[in-house]
């Protein structure tokens, strides 16, 4: 990066002729508060499936706004939710030993 600002800098100077002040780049004021929300929806409509996202954020006393849709194949669609079935059935799945684990009669099992 520095190659290029003395490239700028060489440039501005044939042009010019003076010697050019580079000023540091202005913070932006740091806010307290910063918060994000986003949200993915994911439907089946016929054999693709539709995608829309959204996102909003507040950070540096910017409010940003992000959205984007598109389609996959509803195949993808089929593999997403088989995924996310299995994260949630092996979730539950330690849940329940820790749970009923120390009320079984058998404690090596694990």
């Amino acid at each position: 990066m520095g190659t290029e600002l003395d490239r700028i800098r060489s440039a501005l100077q044939r042009l010019g002729g003076d010697e050019i002040d580079v000023l540091p780049a202005a913070r932006p004021a740091e806010s307290p508060f910063a918060f994000r929300y986003s949200y993915t929806e994911i439907s089946l409509r016929g054999s693709a499936a539709h995608v829309r996202r959204s996102e909003t954020r507040f950070q540096d006393g910017r409010l940003v706004t992000e959205e984007s849709e598109g389609m996959v194949d509803s195949r993808a669609y089929q593999r997403m939710v088989e995924q996310s079935q299995q994260i949630f059935l092996e979730q539950m799945k330690q849940a329940m030993r820790l749970f009923f684990l120390p009320f079984s009669s058998d404690r090596n099992e694990r």
